[in-house]
């Protein structure tokens, strides 16, 4: 993928962005995924002033760690100048749009007074780390170290039903040259995630996190993996994420699949012992249909341009220099043998010169010459929401 220029339009939204920062946020909501993002801004290596806002009486006037608490209406009481960003960082849905209501009914606006978790990580924090400190941000990227799973899930958002049991990994070696290649060019990241298939398979696992832990942790918020629960760690592994404060994100499908329930039980039981974090996500809701095994836009690149602009992604992938935008259009047009898009990737061995931050910050915001991914022509997009399914289906 070659980048463009962006021109005056990205210049001009970049300078207002970051002619707005003061230096401070007040996060919205004092609970999981609030705590998760002052970890996070917490490790930034550059001092962020952080305050909580929350609608919970109980919670007001407390402190989390070095963060205030505080009402809405104690905001509202500052001084222009004391406000700052208000940045909505709340799991569920329903509970976002409730609050944005709240901001709305006080007269602050969108996008001006406060945004959205994902549009803060993902579109604003970018722009401000680089034009206000200088250091490339990436909100969240993944390094899949296998594509093999325990589970046949019918409607894997990375095809890894489609991949052998009996496949290879993707070599240690290759593994720490994705690293390297990452580090070199990203000066933070909010959250560097390991994944798979499911990554509790890979042999040298515990490798992988002590030389990302040693290397490079300083420049990590939160460092995770995402596991489906139903395979215990090696003590190894464990020692090593000990060491490099690693926290599980575990995929809760036992509704679906009731046997897990015991899995997860240890599992969370194993974790909880070793003091290691992890958040297990809820076992009711829905996955989404991407639509990859059948949909075939045929769309002109005007068409898929748009498809491209309504989805953005935030999950990027890194798999030796290649710098993915979307991980799910990597794996399924491998693991389905697509061979589709196999050249929609930033090289990062080519990043070079003065201006590499600013191609990254562009590449990481959407912008390239063409566009668009050639695998939005076989996925539904943002329109995926209209397609839920049942999660976690199997297929065996």
């Amino acid at each position: 993928m070659v980048l463009s220029k962006c021109g005056e339009e990205f210049e001009l939204y970049a300078a207002k962005i970051a002619g707005k920062w003061k230096g401070r946020i007040f996060i919205f909501g004092a609970g999981i995924r609030g705590k998760e993002l002052y970890r996070e801004l917490s490790a930034y290596p550059a001092q962020i002033e952080m305050k909580f806002i929350d609608n919970d009486a109980g919670k007001i006037g407390t402190v989390y760690e070095d963060a205030e608490i505080i009402s809405l209406a104690e905001y509202l009481q500052l001084n222009e100048a004391d406000r700052g960003i208000i940045v909505i960082a709340i799991a569920q849905a329903d509970a976002v749009a409730a609050v944005e209501e709240q901001l709305a009914n006080c007269g602050l606006q969108h996008r001006e007074y406060y945004f959205t978790d994902t549009e803060f990580q993902n579109e604003v924090f970018p722009i401000i780390s680089l034009y206000c400190y200088d250091k490339s941000y990436v909100s969240l990227a993944q390094i899949s170290l296998t594509e093999r799973c325990t589970l046949k899930c019918k409607k894997c958002a990375h095809a890894c039903y489609a991949v052998d049991i009996a496949s290879d990994d993707m070599p240690l070696e290759e593994a720490y040259r994705s690293v390297d290649c990452f580090f070199s060019k990203v000066d933070f990241i909010g959250e560097f995630v390991l994944i798979g298939g499911e990554p509790l398979l890979y042999k040298e696992l515990s490798k992988v996190i002590t030389y990302i832990g040693d290397k490079y942790r300083k420049q990590i918020g939160l460092f995770t993996i995402t596991t489906n629960g139903t395979i215990i760690p090696s003590e190894e592994v464990i020692r090593a994420c000990s060491k490099a404060n690693v926290m599980f994100r575990i995929s809760n499908y036992s509704k679906a699949i009731p046997r897990l329930k015991i899995s997860l039980d240890r599992l969370t039981a194993y974790l909880s012992k070793y003091g290691i974090l992890y958040v297990l996500g809820k076992p009711d809701g829905e996955w989404k249909d991407y639509g990859f095994e059948y949909v075939n836009r045929k769309a002109s690149s005007g068409e898929l341009i748009t498809v491209f602009d309504q989805c953005k992604t935030p999950c990027r992938e890194m798999r030796g220099n290649r710098f993915y935008f979307c991980v799910m259009a990597r794996t399924v047009s491998d693991n389905l043998r697509y061979h589709v898009g196999e050249d929609d990737y930033l090289d990062f061995d080519k990043l070079n010169g003065t201006e590499y931050k600013k191609e990254l910050l562009k590449f990481n915001l959407g912008y390239s010459e063409k566009g668009y991914l050639d695998m939005c022509n076989f996925c539904h997009g943002a329109e995926s929401i209209n397609y839920p399914i049942p999660v976690a289906e199997q297929l065996i």
